[in-house]
């Protein structure tokens, strides 16, 4: 009676895990279905008046690149530092003052690998002939002259240079650095990843869209953020279920299991 009462309870077991196990293979997650355009790789899409590029689709991610015409530059310099100027190294001086109006570049002069010097009481000299005829010359004193006297430019706060290519202003100046500022083309990239909302177009005419990635190779851009959303949820709801099915399954088996195990124990 132990035997067949533990069969017939199996058998009921083995009907659930059976009937949890069909509806697992039968069931489909819902697809993520919205409204939206989609683009392909190197495709363009516009949004208020900036021009958007797909520069890369990958897996569930993606990219798109927009172009700055009038981004902001900057540049410093810092005091007693050198930098190039028309292909020519010059050393940055800026007054010494709480609120300097102006910079200093001073070309700079290098010596020769095969100058030898020394220094003296805090002061640099190169040694000039050789053996008794030997004469120490101030560095700036021998730089004068071998090269000349020194190139000296000058700039005010508010004044433009060519630097770098570029008409730049010299737009502050510190007792410590130099700040200078253009304007130039730049590229500039937006990434996308599934289901990560993104705000697109230029400021002040801005909106939002929520990246789909239906196929290889495609990009949906959907405004429905809120209809996506709630299809995930839906999607989140289905694999809870599923998970809830599998579950049924396991406890179902091993029910069956430890049911024919006690049922064929030996008798005391």
């Amino acid at each position: 009676m132990q035997r067949r009462s533990a069969t017939v309870y199996a058998v009921l077991f083995l009907v659930v895990a059976a009937g949890a196990y069909s509806l697992i293979g039968t069931a489909q997650q819902p697809d993520i279905s919205v409204e939206g355009d989609t683009y392909t790789e190197d495709q363009t899409l516009t949004v208020g008046d900036r021009q958007y590029t797909v520069a890369s689709i990958g897996d569930g991610e993606g990219t798109l690149a927009w172009t700055n015409e009038s981004a902001r530059y900057t540049a410093t310099w810092e005091n007693n530092t050198t930098t190039q100027l028309d292909n020519t190294t010059y050393r940055v001086l800026i007054p010494n003052e709480s609120d300097p109006g102006e910079v200093t570049l001073r070309q700079q002069f290098n010596l020769s690998e095969n100058t030898s010097t020394v220094t003296q009481d805090e002061t640099r000299y190169v040694i000039v002939g050789e053996g008794d005829n030997r004469t120490l010359v101030p560095v700036d004193e021998y730089k004068r002259d071998q090269f000349g006297e020194p190139d000296t430019r000058t700039f005010a706060e508010g004044e433009t240079v060519q630097y770098e290519g570029n008409e730049t202003t010299v737009s502050n100046i510190t007792a410590d650095v130099a700040t200078l500022a253009w304007t130039g083309t730049r590229t500039n990239e937006v990434g996308l990843a599934e289901g990560r909302n993104v705000t697109l177009g230029p400021t002040g005419d801005t909106q939002s869209f929520v990246p789909h990635f239906p196929e290889e190779g495609e990009l949906l851009l959907s405004t429905q953020t809120a209809e996506y959303q709630q299809q995930l949820d839906a999607q989140a709801d289905f694999d809870e279920r599923i998970a809830g099915l599998w579950g049924v399954v396991i406890l179902s088996g091993l029910t069956v299991a430890f049911l024919v195990m006690f049922a064929f124990l030996p008798n005391k």
